[in-house]
């Protein structure tokens, strides 16, 4: 299981947190993208070719920054149902603390279970790309997706 509860949690997806002070209104966090944390907002924010700011680091020549974008503090677990789904977790639960466990496709049915059952209090919301398009639903008169 994977876990995000936290801005830095974001990081191993391709979303790097970097401060809150580039905010005039103290509201968003600036964040560095990579091209997997790109992917990330664009499924999320359903917007393909996601045009970023530039980047403020260059990161690794492997895993360079390709921009940044301001991301406001309220929308971490929005962004996380999407890392965890996009990381290849077949179920994503949203907690009533506002954090998220994503199941992944090693863990064993029983070890779900026993998370489920002994977190049952606090399970908020279950999320899956379960659409009749995965994570869209087709338009039943005209088939379209997007």
């Amino acid at each position: 299981m994977k876990t995000i509860n936290c801005w830095d949690d974001l990081s191993q997806f391709g979303i790097l947190p970097l401060t809150g002070e580039a905010c005039g209104l103290m509201y968003r966090i600036l964040c560095d993208v990579t091209a997997r944390g790109k992917r990330v907002l664009e499924k999320a924010l359903g917007i393909p070719d996601l045009n970023l700011a530039d980047n403020w680091n260059a990161g690794s020549e492997d895993n360079p920054h390709i921009g940044s974008v301001m991301l406001a503090r309220d929308v971490l677990p929005f962004i996380g149902v999407f890392a965890l789904l996009e990381a290849g977790c077949p179920e994503v639960w949203l907690t009533k603390s506002g954090g998220l466990v994503g199941i992944e496709r090693g863990d064993s049915p029983e070890e779900v279970e026993c998370f489920k059952q002994f977190h049952a209090e606090d399970l908020a919301r279950r999320f899956a790309y379960a659409g009749t398009a995965g994570d869209r639903n087709r338009h039943m008169m005209s088939g379209r997706v997007d």
